[in-house]
């Protein structure tokens, strides 16, 4: 997260820990930030990541075909995208078969008209924002499938959001699941998830479930 201006890996080392201790291999990254660099940087970095994590986390004990993207915010929107749009990958070589699912946590689908001009400087001036907005991609072929969460109480990004691109999913013939989780806002998801001495908190339980079997657990 962090408006794509802010944020360090760092800050999701607790995470990768609680992770790991389920035998989940976490690979956590940086990915350049505004002023230094414009749209599209943000997920062609995170594509880098991809295919860098399938040439080399086998020797740390991961497997290359069950590559899981998550990311919170900002970070949501560039994992989204690089699991929507081929054009990432298939410009390493790839495409989205190294993707298993994606996994986005408050993510900005789309921009409000009225907070448009909060973030019009992230994107060059020939581009049309749109293009870089999840909702506004057309979803074809194989897309890996989506795990969307998102707090009721959000006040940056409305939680009605996901569940208009989930549907969008689905009716593009992708395999997209919403959970809204009701005591919690923007911030408070990842929070959550990055606090060691409240291990396993449903989200967290939700997220090993998606990865281990495709669905979260019915609550």
């Amino acid at each position: 997260g962090g408006s794509w201006r802010w944020g360090q890996k760092d800050y999701h080392r607790e995470i990768g820990k609680q992770f790991a201790r389920k035998g989940i291999v976490f690979t956590t990254i940086n990915y350049r930030l505004y002023p230094a660099v414009r749209f599209p940087a943000f997920p062609k970095d995170v594509a880098l990541a991809v295919k860098w994590v399938r040439e080399n986390i086998a020797q740390f004990g991961g497997d290359r075909n069950k590559i899981f993207l998550m990311g919170h915010s900002a970070g949501a929107h560039s994992v989204s995208l690089v699991g929507l749009d081929s054009k990432y990958l298939s410009e390493l070589g790839g495409n989205l078969d190294w993707i298993k699912g994606v996994i986005p946590m408050s993510c900005p689908f789309q921009f409000e008209p009225s907070k448009e001009f909060l973030y019009r400087d992230l994107f060059p001036s020939e581009f049309d924002v749109s293009l870089f907005m999840p909702m506004g991609i057309k979803a074809e072929g194989e897309i890996p499938s989506f795990f969307i969460m998102h707090g009721f109480f959000d006040p940056i990004i409305p939680h009605e959001l996901a569940a208009e691109f989930a549907e969008k999913l689905r009716s593009a013939g992708g395999r997209a699941q919403t959970r809204i989780y009701h005591s919690h806002g923007h911030f408070s998801l990842v929070r959550r998830t990055t606090s060691w001495h409240i291990w396993p908190t449903p989200l967290l339980t939700d997220v090993v479930s998606f990865i281990d079997y495709g669905s979260p657990p019915k609550r």
